[in-house]
């Protein structure tokens, strides 16, 4: 059972802190604490733009945590280097490296 706002510990991000409790999400869909569905076009960041509950994300998630689950920047990992091997395939022109940044922000500070 889910605190009232009242009580609830969790600081909301918005000024209308009323919104439905997400649950769960299937694909691209999110669903509440009632059972309704909702598109999920924000998807955020990371893996969620591939939508949610995808097993196998998950397994891949599952065997790569049981690894490690984060190596900074300056160690390169063999998931990193698999994934900046097959970017470069598919890529345009002569645009053969990659570098794996976390945000927009990040990303425009790194060019920067």
């Amino acid at each position: 059972m889910l605190r009232s706002e009242e009580t609830d510990a969790f600081f909301h991000r918005s000024i209308k802190p009323s919104r439905p409790t997400i649950s769960h999400g299937e694909g691209v869909y999110l669903f509440d604490t009632e059972g309704k569905r909702y598109l999920d076009a924000c998807t955020g960041v990371y893996v969620v733009s591939i939508g949610h509950g995808v097993e196998k994300s998950a397994e891949a998630m599952k065997e790569q945590a049981g690894k490690a689950t984060f190596t900074y920047s300056h160690f390169p990992s063999e998931p990193q280097s698999e994934l900046a091997g097959k970017i470069a395939d598919i890529a345009p022109g002569d645009l053969s490296r990659v570098f794996f940044i976390s945000s927009g922000s990040e990303a425009m500070e790194s060019a920067i």
